[in-house]
């Protein structure tokens, strides 16, 4: 990355998931999390028509995003896993 304004990748703070008490394990399965999330993306992406992200965005709210099952599954897994870490001091 050249500026975070416009990163080139996924930030993810190990010191933000170390303080919620996560351990290697619970990095692990971030990590999994991650990988499905870039895999909905690349198939989505594989499917719009265009290469702006207003055409990816436009698919992904369309009635022909055939992937929404997959979202909501991921969104589940993810509020899983965080719901037994809570923020501390929230």
């Amino acid at each position: 990355d050249k500026s975070a304004v416009v990163p080139g990748g996924i930030r993810i703070g190990a010191p933000a998931m170390t303080t919620r008490g996560f351990k290697e394990a619970e990095f692990t399965l971030v990590a999994d999390l991650v990988h499905e999330g870039v895999q909905i993306a690349l198939e989505c992406k594989g499917a719009v028509g265009g290469t702006k992200l207003k055409d990816f965005l436009d698919f992904v709210g369309s009635k022909e995003f055939h992937l929404m099952n997959r979202v909501v599954d991921l969104k589940a897994k993810v509020e899983s896993l965080t719901s037994q870490f809570p923020l501390p001091g929230v």
